[in-house]
């Protein structure tokens, strides 16, 4: 019995075959690892284009010391929040924890007697209790993240309220924070924005690199294999929302330096931003894979539409029904790609194993 080989699809194949599928196998896989981050980006810098060419005096040293202290800010407080939706989860106190840390810095660094140190162990501190409360309720007892969040943010927001009214009223930062967290390098590129990148980088070495980082993404994203592994899944993602907590405290402590003093609205504009920072970077709300520097792109172009929409004039009122918009639009694109991409991998399995 004979074959054509021609019809088999076999007709020409060479020894070195393997060799040139694992190959092409190779540049598949590098495509599908950096993709998520070069979009983001790509997405991100034709933004900065076009601000620079219908706004140029955002470049100017004074606009980009403004816009890149703000950025800084939500750089730092969407890692946080990356690593709660990594798991699958979102982060509604984020907000609250930023105000509370705030207030707390500037009622302890404040005044005659007041102490710089001091008041940052606290702050920080109390975002770590407040991250290690929203993890013990989701993920030991498997509440919804979302409704825990908001409910840890209520209380903080309250808690907030009550320390201002009685202390932090009128009180201001001391000049020497203020200075530190208002300083930037000669062109006019904030210190907290260099800060935030460099923490971005350490997020995206220790995920990739260690072991801790990579237990963490694997109990993630396919925490119950995680679990057959050994992998103590619950700890790992709880302590998700304890380190997101405490980059949100350092978020408000950097804020406060920057404004000078402390509000009770001093985190409401983060509410929703840090959500569609990570979003915008390519994240899916049903978890996966933390990409820290995909977040600072979405953060870099949420940025650069609300700098846009300031310097036009728009209500903040139509700021926010634009943010929401945005949010919607990036959640169809993210699971549409993301459809598309699992539809080619499975179709290009089914051929190999066809072959």
């Amino acid at each position: 019995m004979s074959f054509d080989t021609r019809k088999l699809g076999l007709a020409g194949t060479k020894p070195n075959d393997d060799a040139s599928t694992l190959r092409s196998d190779w540049f598949v896989d590098r495509r599908w690892r950096f993709t998520p981050v070069v979009i983001p980006w790509l997405v991100a810098l034709a933004m900065l284009m076009v601000t620079a060419v219908i706004f140029p005096n955002t470049f100017s040293f004074g606009g980009l010391a403004i816009l890149t202290a703000l950025l800084g800010v939500l750089v730092l407080a969407s890692l946080g929040q990356s690593l709660v939706i990594g798991t699958g989860g979102i982060d509604l106190s984020a907000s609250s924890v930023m105000t509370l840390s705030g207030v707390a810095f500037v009622i302890l660094s404040a005044g005659t007697h007041g102490s710089t140190g001091t008041a940052t162990v606290v702050a920080l501190g109390v975002g770590v209790a407040c991250g290690v409360v929203n993890g013990m309720l989701v993920e030991g007892l498997k509440l919804s993240s979302l409704v825990v969040t908001l409910a840890t943010g209520q209380v903080l927001a309250g808690a907030a309220s009550i320390l201002f009214q009685q202390n932090a009223d009128g009180l201001s930062v001391p000049a020497s924070w203020k200075s530190l967290m208002g300083g930037n390098i000669a062109v006019g590129i904030s210190y907290i924005l260099i800060g935030s990148i460099v923490l971005a980088l350490i997020v995206s070495v220790a995920i990739r690199y260690t072991a801790l980082g990579r237990r963490f993404v694997a109990a993630s994203a396919t925490s119950r294999a995680a679990a057959y592994l050994g992998i103590r899944v619950r700890l790992f993602r709880a302590g998700a929302y304890t380190v997101a907590a405490l980059f949100y405290s350092v978020a408000g402590i950097a804020l406060v330096g920057i404004i000078g003093t402390a509000s009770l609205t001093l985190g409401d504009s983060y509410q929703l931003s840090t959500i569609v920072a990570v979003v915008l970077g390519g994240a899916a709300l049903a978890g996966g894979r933390v990409r820290a520097a995909a977040t600072v792109a979405g953060a870099l172009f949420l940025s650069l539409i609300n700098q846009n929409l300031s310097a036009s004039g728009v209500a903040p009122g139509s700021q926010s029904v634009l943010l929401g918009v945005v949010l919607i639009i990036a959640m169809g694109a993210g699971t549409r790609s993301l459809l598309n991409v699992l539809r080619r991998r499975r179709a290009l399995r089914g051929f190999r194993r066809a072959a």
